[in-house]
């Protein structure tokens, strides 16, 4: 208990702000930059290069707790991109427990109060699972806490959601632990448990790493048994008990969070998500980042816009780091240096086990080059362009195996660790050396010219850039440089006091722990600053105004960031306005929008009105289209300083931005009565981008042949655009059709018709959406590419779109039967006795020599 009380009390001391001050996590910096909410904190210099948590992640929790208060599922975003299915992009987790939060604090602080708790319960599980491991009290303190200060922990902390799934892996293996080593399937059955758990509250790009290292400890531990075993028959048991046991977890976890996974893999069916690396780089981890390990910030400090640039001379990117903490090093490398020497047979398979896994993660992270163009050929892996997210086994494993190196070291025997010292005592003349020459490679490359900062691709820009960027750190007073070097001869230092037999081992052991502390604190103070919460997403004039209007759809301009910065260049603005994504707090519905899927047909639709580079955005430099006026764009938000819109009036300037109307804008909702049917995705395409398509008198429509066929059956009087009058009819004869109940997940028409006509939502389509009339339902056609829309005879009628996924429906059944499943399982497998545990191993000490 006293260790976890430590435990607890550093992360209360680190993060202290936040939980005495009621200060937020939340970079209040990236939103300074921003207009409008950023207008008067002045101007700014920020780099935004932490634009995924306040564009992205803190959005939309705003939006999954308002629907949440407004007695809403969160399923259905219609605030960006005309609409998405949020609940299927498998980062919103709309089902975490840590959302309760919310019903007690602000948004700002209770995203903060949730990361910590996650980090909190992430470290108190690993020490239980060291403790179990029987790595004993010190191990376990020193494991934890580099799994929950390390560099990689906190570059992390508040994006991603890394940590609401990194939390449960310590208690995952604590359970196959258990199975393994007692051979008993109710352990197996608790491991799919938690691994169900952790699909509710983590992040799936990184979740898709987990079977694989699930499934490698029980291979492992089977193969290491077999090969103890005694006969072919024994052996091909041990085999089957391990690849029996891993099913069940597995399936037991794939059952239980089927809810959070199954939607995300339907969407990537349908998604304009298509990341290979191949194709359009991928980040990756080079094999020199393992100076990181003692030189922290030699690549670049936390957020540091020209580090994250500088690959891409190579056409790639790069994520850092893998500092765990000086103090870390020293029985990690202890653990390496004596594992042939350890006599239980239990505890070596357990060092070799982590030491496999922390060297699968890393070959995972650093030879992406070599295998990142088979991605291709796996579905899963089509999403996941950052192979560095295998970087959170490698914490795990390098925390693990800290853990049992500590008690290793603290159980050996003073010539064991004098030996030990002596080969330390090379690697770190070695580092030095290397630091050495890289300093001196540096000055050569500056004085010759080498050495500089200029654009361009391929291998010699890139090296340019980079002996560049080192020079600048090595010709300037770096504590990031000389810190590590001082704490690498203070912890050899103290350990050869303690060897020597000058220092006890209680001092040793306090001084050791404080060392690790201080230096990952001294660390991560680049990673955890706060701000003041009540400036994240504050109130604005002009997002004021825009709730009080009619409703519309907002186009901001230029919303790529890119032309936004020339924007304000060209204009003499002082900052970029509203990025993707940031009006979603807000509540206000917009055309653009950033997510890591959504339906490709919105991207189809954006790229008939300019060109869309980014796989995860839609973003216009654009402010007059028709297309833009069928997806409802009735205002507009552009830079004070730009030139007046032709054609729309000015509502406001204020705060840097003025916002236009559009007066040629076609409502959300309308009745046409032309049509031209298509039975292909691509004479969709066709008919939209013909020069005298007309959305206000025309809707394309796809349908496949059979409703086709259905349709002219029941004798619809739709007239093929070749049989219409020229013109067609004027808007208003068809009829009137106007939206009375705007929900979520449910939006009602009431239309008004004098002849059978088709009712246009112009609401990204999605397979989710369905339909009725007056109760009676009817197929959701999609419409435009990207729109949802029914045919409707002559008439009144109350039109309800409801959105309700087959997929959630069935994911909850499988849920369901997993749950009953694992609860009887665990209820027959202990009624039997077979979860009596089993005897556990002895001693570990060394072997005497």
């Amino acid at each position: 208990m006293a260790c976890i009380a430590l435990i607890t009390g550093v992360v209360f001391l680190m993060f202290w702000r936040v939980v005495f001050l009621g200060q937020t996590l939340v970079d209040v910096a990236a939103l300074n930059n921003q207009l409008p909410w950023g207008y008067s904190a002045g101007p700014s210099s920020y780099p935004y290069n932490r634009r995924d948590l306040t564009d992205t992640y803190v959005t939309r929790d705003y939006f999954v707790v308002a629907a949440y208060r407004d007695g809403e599922a969160p399923l259905w975003n219609p605030y960006t991109m005309a609409g998405h299915p949020i609940y299927a992009d498998g980062v919103t987790r709309v089902a975490s427990p840590f959302l309760l939060f919310y019903k007690f604090f602000d948004i700002p602080l209770g995203y903060s109060i949730a990361r910590i708790t996650e980090l909190l319960l992430g470290a108190i599980f690993m020490y239980g699972f060291l403790i179990t491991l029987g790595a004993g009290p010190p191990g376990g303190l020193m494991g934890a806490l580099v799994f929950a200060f390390s560099a990689h922990s906190m570059l992390h902390l508040t994006g991603l959601g890394w940590w609401g799934g990194l939390m449960w892996l310590p208690l995952i293996f604590l359970f196959i632990e258990r199975a393994t080593s007692r051979q008993r399937y109710n352990w197996a059955i608790l491991a799919g448990i938690i691994l169900g758990a952790q699909f509710f509250c983590g992040y799936l790009p990184n979740q898709a790493y987990y079977p694989g290292a699930i499934i490698l400890a029980y291979v492992f531990f089977a193969y290491r048994q077999s090969r103890a075993a005694h006969g072919r028959a024994e052996r091909w048991r041990a085999y089957r008990r391990g690849v029996g046991m891993a099913a069940v977890t597995l399936l037991i976890g794939f059952g239980l969070g089927a809810t959070q996974w199954a939607p995300m893999l339907e969407l990537l069916k349908y998604s304009n998500r298509r990341i290979i690396g191949a194709e359009l780089g991928y980040i990756y981890l080079p094999p020199w980042y393992a100076a990181t390990m003692f030189f922290p910030n030699m690549f670049g400090a936390a957020y540091d816009a020209t580090a994250l640039r500088l690959f891409t001379a190579l056409g790639v990117s790069h994520d850092h780091i893998l500092y765990i903490g000086i103090a870390a090093l020293l029985p990690l490398g202890f653990v390496i240096y004596a594992r042939k020497q350890v006599e239980d047979g239990k505890r070596r398979d357990q060092i070799i086990f982590f030491l496999l896994l922390a060297g699968v993660a890393l070959v995972l992270m650093m030879a992406a080059p070599l295998y990142v163009r088979v991605t291709r050929f796996i579905p899963l892996m089509q999403v996941i362009r950052v192979a560095v997210r295998a970087g959170v086994l490698f914490l795990f494993a390098a925390s693990a195996l800290v853990g049992l190196g500590v008690d290793l070291l603290l159980r050996s025997r003073t010539d064991a660790v004098k030996g030990f010292l002596r080969i330390a005592k090379r690697w770190i003349a070695a580092v030095g050396a290397g630091l050495g020459l890289v300093a001196q490679s540096c000055w050569i490359a500056r004085y010759t010219g080498f050495a500089v900062d200029q654009a361009g691709s391929g291998r010699l820009a890139f090296a340019r850039r980079s002996a560049a960027f080192l020079a600048f750190q090595f010709f300037r007073f770096d504590p990031a440089i000389l810190i590590p070097l001082a704490l690498v001869i203070g912890v050899f230092w103290l350990t050869r006091q303690w060897a020597a037999g000058r220092l006890r081992r209680e001092a040793f052991l306090f001084v050791l722990v404080g060392l690790l502390v201080a230096d990952l604190f001294w660390n991560s103070g680049q990673f955890n600053s706060t701000f003041e919460r009540s400036r994240v997403f504050p109130r604005t004039q002009i997002t004021d105004l825009l709730r009080t209007l009619p409703a519309g759809r907002v186009l901001v301009t230029p919303s790529d960031i890119e032309t936004n910065r020339k924007a304000v260049e060209e204009t003499g603005a002082q900052k970029i306005i509203a990025p993707p994504n940031t009006l979603l707090a807000y509540q206000v519905p917009t055309v653009t929008g950033k997510n890591q899927q959504f339906p490709k047909w919105y991207r189809e639709f954006a790229e008939l009105i300019e060109p869309q580079p980014y796989m995860s955005h839609v973003v216009f430099d654009r402010s007059q289209s028709p297309l833009f006026d069928l997806l409802n764009v009735r205002y507009i938000m552009t830079h004070d300083a730009a030139a007046p819109l032709p054609g729309c009036e000015l509502l406001r300037s204020a705060e840097g931005v003025s916002l236009y109307e559009n007066p040629k804008v076609l409502p959300r909702a309308f009745a046409i009565e032309r049509a031209l049917e298509v039975t292909t995705h691509e004479a969709a395409l066709d008919a939209l981008k013909a020069p005298g398509f007309d959305p206000r008198n025309l809707a394309v429509i796809e349908t496949e042949r059979e409703q086709t066929e259905r349709a002219a059956r029941e004798k619809r009087s739709l007239l093929p655009p070749a049989e219409a009058p020229q013109g067609g009819p004027a808007r208003g004869e068809t009829g009137d059709a106007a939206i009375v109940e705007d929900k979520r997940d449910r939006v009602r028409v009431e239309c008004d018709l004098a002849h059978d006509a088709i009712i246009v939502l112009s609401d990204n389509y999605y397979p989710g959406w369905r339909a009725d009339i007056d109760g009676q339902p009817v197929d959701v056609l999609r419409a435009n590419i990207t729109m949802r829309a029914v045919r409707a005879p002559a008439g009144h009628h109350l039109i309800t779109f409801v959105f309700a996924p087959g997929i959630l429906r069935l994911s909850a059944y499988a849920s369901i039967a997993s749950g009953l499943a694992a609860a009887t399982g665990l209820i027959v497998l202990w009624a039997r006795g077979t979860g009596t545990p089993g005897p556990e191993g002895g001693g570990h000490a060394l072997r005497q020599d």
